[in-house]
């Protein structure tokens, strides 16, 4: 036996199956919205980032102590709030079309792909602790994302 057919004993396509082959399969799962999906949430990890940033820069924003008033001045003083939710709003906007060409079912949960991105940006940009069983966690989370896209 091949390699090619090796692959098709662990759940990979099979490339000498014709039509249910690599073609085929990126054309199930909708390569294209798939990758929107993927710009989608870097957006979002941008954001995520953006957000952080001006938080730890403005020295932390006590929304419910300063009310709308100082939230409103707090934002216009610190404009990565504004850039961060920028990315958010671009994301949402994207997300539209992800939504029309994937079941709600799959493309819901690649957005727990974020806590790839964060994990490791919240450990070498804001020095945050990441320990083996966080780490672990993130793994079993996209591992489940891999089985639900899988399944289409």
């Amino acid at each position: 036996m091949n390699w090619k057919g090796r692959l098709a004993g662990y759940g990979l396509p099979n490339f000498d199956q014709g039509n249910r082959g690599v073609y085929y399969l990126m054309y199930r799962l909708n390569l294209h919205a798939l990758m929107l999906a993927v710009i989608c949430i870097l957006l979002v990890t941008g954001g995520q980032i953006l957000l952080k940033l001006a938080i730890v820069w403005s020295g932390g924003m006590p929304v419910l102590e300063i009310g709308i008033a100082g939230l409103f001045r707090k934002c216009m003083a610190v404009p990565y709030i504004f850039f961060g939710f920028g990315l958010y709003a671009i994301s949402a906007i994207l997300w539209l079309e992800v939504l029309s060409k994937l079941d709600i079912s799959v493309a819901f949960p690649m957005v727990s792909l974020t806590y790839i991105g964060t994990l490791f940006i919240g450990r070498f940009l804001f020095n945050e602790p990441v320990n083996l069983c966080r780490v672990v966690g993130v793994l079993l989370i996209c591992s489940g994302v891999f089985f639900v896209i899988r399944s289409q």
